[in-house]
């Protein structure tokens, strides 16, 4: 477990830790209203941002690394970040601060533990998303030592889906198909384990996760997204959180995705959302072809060796 005096400082006006099932509703509410100012701020949001699901925060919390909540002054939650530790790669997920209590450096407080909980948590490769247009998060998470390394696209479209399916569920408790995931992923990045992603989306009853096989092998799988984070929301389009494909079968990408399609259209939803980071050309290229256009754009922020090779069939991003 993460234990915050030995990875970040405290003083008499704050103080940061752990967080525990005691913050769900300080967080929720932090949450909420600190993007709701981002969204007024630039006027895309037409009504007040709903506050998520009470699923959707206890699924953040039924993980070893929970994340991370800052007090001030002690006793009062200001602020907070989701950790996400996927085996070799650690991924800061959404963040906040009340804002009531922005411009006075706990912003940068809260980032520097969340990042001290996922080195400390054995994370050799270190990454977010961030909004592109922000000046001001790009500058603090830079300060922090992270590299702003390429552009990645959020496709969304509905690409032909495919007649038949082949792909099996994945399901919690199946040492052999967390086996066939992380052996899967360990071909793309090593030591890359999605199986944590897999289990509390389950637990939120929030998508599922599918996985291919050939001739026997695993080769592919997909987590998916099919119910919206926030009260009230309805979400239309399947979200691929993560997923990907050995390098041997490549040539199947196209079929699986289909193949995602067609299990979204079970579901009723309209199509699915892609991520592919821009290093990544041919397999942006291979999106487009089947339809998907590039409906949103983030930046994405890493210390240490690259998420894998520009030709790898790996996609990965994570707003929790």
């Amino acid at each position: 477990m993460y234990d915050s005096s030995q990875h970040v400082p405290h003083t008499a006006t704050h103080i940061i830790r752990a967080m525990t099932l005691d913050d769900i509703e300080a967080v929720g509410r932090i949450d909420r209203d600190a993007f709701d100012q981002v969204r007024r701020v630039q006027r895309s949001l037409p009504h007040p941002l709903l506050v998520r699901t009470p699923e959707n925060l206890h699924a953040a919390f039924n993980r070893p690394h929970a994340g991370i909540v800052i007090e001030w002054p002690l006793g009062r939650v200001v602020g907070y970040c989701f950790t996400h530790v996927w085996g070799s790669l650690g991924w800061l997920g959404t963040l906040g601060v009340t804002p009531r209590s922005q411009g006075l450096g706990l912003g940068q407080a809260v980032i520097a533990a969340g990042l001290a909980a996922l080195r400390a948590a054995g994370c050799c490769i270190l990454a977010l998303e961030t909004m592109p247009d922000s000046g001001k998060n790009l500058a603090l998470y830079t300060r922090q030592g992270l590299e702003a390394r390429y552009m990645t696209v959020l496709c969304q479209g509905a690409p032909r889906a495919a007649r038949q399916t082949t792909f099996e569920h994945w399901q919690p408790g199946d040492d052999q198909l967390d086996h066939s995931l992380r052996e899967i992923a360990g071909n793309l990045l090593p030591g890359l384990d999605p199986t944590p992603a897999a289990r509390w989306l389950m637990r939120e009853e929030g998508g599922t996760t599918l996985f291919w096989h050939e001739a026997g092998t695993p080769v592919a799988f997909a987590v998916l997204r099919t119910q919206a984070r926030r009260q009230g929301s309805y979400q239309s389009y399947v979200t691929v959180e993560v997923a990907g494909c050995h390098p041997e079968y490549t040539a199947e990408w196209p079929r699986y995705l289909a193949e995602i399609h067609a299990y979204g259209r079970t579901q009723g939803k309209m199509g699915l959302v892609l991520p592919v980071n821009a290093r990544q050309v041919d397999l942006l290229r291979e999106v487009l072809d089947l339809r998907l256009e590039i409906v949103h754009t983030r930046v994405r922020m890493v210390t240490g060796d690259a998420l894998g090779s520009p030709a790898a069939r790996l996609v990965l991003t994570l707003a929790m």
